[in-house]
């Protein structure tokens, strides 16, 4: 059975990344902070149902500790896919975004996925994936005042994302970003959604969870370093048009 660290995956998105890849037989590595168990407990429960099996791993990777823990938690000797789900989402101008903010979203979003690449590809086979979340618009690599931190730690994230693919493409090693749009569950999702979007709707988590287990198949198997967007064609035409 293949294994899967999903990050983040007690609620939302990375639950339903979990049930996706469960759905596919996998047996899925539940993370979450500590305070997440109840809730991991439900995400291990539904990937049973589903078909897979589950594990729940409980640790703070904002820090480098927290990485290590989290990793001799995990007790097998191989790991067939990394999703780098967790984030934490600020808005506001990037000279307001307060030091101890910024601190904690670059440890989050950006020194986690870092640490849990470097601490973990060693148990990655040929054929393995690491997938990371960004967002729609990411690789056009535009200013922004609205998310500026937000947005700096995740075009540093798909650096790497491209740095890695190079760095672990003659091991076998693939991986790619899956940038979203506006998701129903989205904390800022606009009321005119709909006029927005070509396909007319806000994204689903289910779809993002799609992309992830396709760029994970044997079907993506020549795919690497790339920022798959799942926007429903959301910031796709020119400015003005």
């Amino acid at each position: 059975m293949k294994r899967a660290l999903i990050t983040g995956s007690c609620v939302r998105t990375g639950r339903a990344i979990a049930l996706r890849m469960a759905r596919e037989q996998w047996h899925v590595c539940i993370h979450g902070k500590s305070s997440s168990f109840e809730d991991a407990e439900v995400t291990q429960r539904l990937c049973r149902e589903a078909g897979g099996d589950a594990s729940i791993h409980l640790s703070d990777i904002s820090s480098l500790e927290g990485c290590r823990e989290l990793v001799d938690l995990l007790d097998f000797p191989t790991l067939d896919l990394l999703v780098h789900n967790v984030g934490i989402y600020e808005t506001g101008p990037l000279l307001k975004t307060d030091p101890l903010v910024w601190d904690r979203m670059l440890r989050t979003n950006l020194d986690a996925p870092f640490h849990l690449n470097r601490l973990l590809v060693d148990r990655m086979p040929p054929g393995s994936s690491i997938l990371s979340l960004g967002y729609v618009g990411l690789s056009r690599l535009a200013g922004t005042t609205k998310t500026a931190a937000y947005s700096i730690s995740k075009t540093a994230l798909l650096s790497m994302t491209k740095s890695l693919a190079l760095e672990l493409g003659p091991l076998g090693i693939r991986v790619n970003m899956v940038s979203p749009g506006q998701l129903e569950n989205s904390v800022d999702l606009p009321p005119d959604i709909a006029l927005r979007v070509p396909l007319g709707r806000a994204g689903e988590v289910e779809e993002i969870a799609n992309a992830i287990a396709w760029l994970a198949s044997d079907q993506a198997a020549y795919i690497t370093g790339q920022d798959l967007e799942v926007a429903g064609g959301l910031m796709m035409a020119l400015r003005g048009q």
